[in-house]
């Protein structure tokens, strides 16, 4: 039988390796394999009901501690997740960049033909305790495939730490009208910091970059004296980013 090709659309982070899910961002992906995919699933051992299935582009021999699913895709649209990250991605993908360029010059990749499995881990599967029978796939709330995300956490504790304070830092200034001089200063920080922050958090993407060997931006002390004027007069907590949101303590 032919192999069927489907679109189908999911939620994914904002960009991939990031636990941030803020824009809302979906890509629409293609199935290629066949309608009725046969999922094989191993034993999980005594007392488990979470297995790992796994299905094949060739035929193999289900052994005698393996049960089988069949999932139709066709009628199963919403399952189309599933099915692609375990049937796998096809043999003649090759990955393909758009080079995008930062405030300073620096250049870095970003893939554009990703699929589902450039994103997320493959779906695990409920079984019954006692049989070791197939009883659901992990769903959410929605019955909608629980996908879990790939995520890389490249920051140090020092680059974390740094990072964090120099957030505050700017939010307490941001809450302000600074004097020109000032305010020009607290912007390039901030254009500064924002490059800081891509490069030590995605390295992945910079072919000649080490994070370790990047020196954070130095804060101008003009604006430190500034911080400090408003943290003795009490205002640091005045209203945030945020106004409607818990002031900061």
């Amino acid at each position: 039988m032919a192999d069927v090709n489907i679109e189908y659309t999911v939620k994914v982070p904002n960009e991939q390796y990031i636990d941030d899910w803020s824009d809302n961002r979906t890509i629409t992906f293609t199935y290629t394999g066949p309608e009725i995919c046969k999922m094989t699933i191993p034993y999980p051992g005594e007392g488990v009901t979470v297995a790992s299935p796994y299905t094949q582009k060739l035929s193999g021999p289900v052994y005698d501690t393996e049960t089988t699913v069949d999932v139709n895709v066709t009628e199963n649209p919403g399952l189309l997740p599933i099915v692609d990250l375990l049937y796998g991605r096809p043999y003649d993908v090759e990955p393909t960049f758009d080079n995008e360029t930062l405030d300073d010059g620096t250049v870095y990749g970003v893939q554009n033909n990703t699929t589902i499995h450039d994103w997320f881990w493959p779906v695990n599967c409920i079984v019954d305790v006692d049989t070791k029978e197939f009883v659901s796939w992990e769903l959410d709330s929605d019955g909608n495939p629980n996908l879990v995300p790939m995520l890389r956490d490249s920051l140090s504790p020092k680059m974390r730490t740094y990072i964090a304070k120099a957030d505050m830092f700017v939010e307490i200034l941001d809450q302000f009208a600074l004097p020109t001089a000032e305010n020009t200063l607290l912007t390039d920080y901030k254009a500064l910091l924002a490059l800081y922050r891509v490069k030590v958090a995605t390295p992945w993407k910079f072919a000649d970059i080490n994070p370790f060997d990047l020196e954070a931006p130095k804060i101008p002390m003009e604006l430190v004296v500034r911080h400090k004027e408003i943290v003795d007069a009490g205002l640091a907590a005045l209203q945030g980013s945020n106004p409607n949101a818990t002031p900061i303590e």
